[in-house]
């Protein structure tokens, strides 16, 4: 991906997350530190983007955060892709690296051990009463409040893809102003949240068909602690890789051949799509034109 475009990507990332973390009004301040009661569900929330964007988002986060603790604003949220370095990088063909960062958790809602960043592991994953996910210092449960993720309740009734783990790709992947050719991928959290759910489904395929090809493009996975781990794999061109639960004894990388893969593990080999996404709002207008009424 070229400078430009990386960073033209990067500022409307930042300005969906500005308007993810303003707290409007009163009511959205005292809500943003208001707790939903109940168990932590999340094993780990996955981000997943091109390395060079990756790194981008993570000093653009710094700069905006230096700005936000600036103005002193208890409720305002920090981002927390200020923290998402180091992250692994996978080739991925001859022009692409991916990056992807994992944050862990514990049962009881600590960044686990597991994770690269120091400063993630002092924090505790909590879900407040504005659906957003944030992390807060593990300790005191109190202080800087760091924006992660929403959790989207997605289509009232409908439970195929939700509730889910969303990022803010996700409001315009699923919108009208959607382009196919969108590089940010036709696969989002609802895709990702679909298969999570499907016990027959042994795997993860993270792949956004288009017309000018496979590619794995931006979006935030997840799991719960409820969940079997299934192997994430996508396809990079012509390229399948290995990404994140693999199977016992494989390591993150290459593919050489899918068909003796799945085979070797009974799967089922993996079905490309005709259109993404697959679960856009315009599929359920009635049920959102219902839910608004009420």
């Amino acid at each position: 991906m070229n400078k430009a475009l990386s960073k033209f990507l990067v500022l409307t990332l930042l300005a969906a997350h500005a308007n993810s973390c303003a707290a409007p009004d009163r009511a959205s301040m005292d809500s943003s530190r208001r707790w939903i009661d109940r168990p932590w569900e999340i094993r780990y929330i996955m981000f997943v983007g091109e390395s060079e964007m990756m790194a981008a988002m993570v000093a653009a986060a710094r700069k905006q955060n230096i700005k936000t603790i600036q103005s002193e604003s208890r409720d305002t949220y920090i981002d927390a892709n200020e923290f998402f370095d180091p992250f692994a990088t996978l080739k991925a063909g001859t022009s692409v690296t991916l990056g992807i960062f994992v944050v862990p958790f514990e049962m009881d809602g600590r960044i686990g051990g597991a994770s690269p960043s120091k400063q993630l592991r002092r924090l505790r994953g909590r879900r407040n009463l504005l659906d957003h996910l944030v992390a807060v210092d593990a300790e005191s449960d109190s202080g800087k409040l760091y924006f992660l993720a929403d959790w989207s309740q997605g289509i009232p009734g409908n439970d195929t893809f939700s509730p889910a783990v969303c990022s803010v790709w996700d409001a315009d992947r699923y919108g009208g102003s959607w382009k196919g050719s969108d590089l940010a991928g036709g696969f989002g959290c609802r895709e990702w949240t679909a298969q999570l759910y499907q016990d027959d489904r042994p795997y993860i395929d993270v792949t956004s068909d288009s017309s000018h090809g496979s590619f794995i493009g931006n979006f935030v996975g997840w799991s719960r602690f409820i969940d079997p781990r299934k192997p994430m794999i996508g396809l990079q061109g012509k390229t399948w890789l290995r990404l994140h639960d693999r199977p016992a004894g494989e390591q993150p990388g290459l593919i050489p051949d899918m068909g003796k893969w799945t085979a070797k593990h009974h799967y089922p080999m993996p079905e490309r799509q005709a259109h993404q996404p697959l679960y856009p709002n315009s599929k359920y207008l009635d049920d959102i034109h219902e839910a608004d009424r009420h």
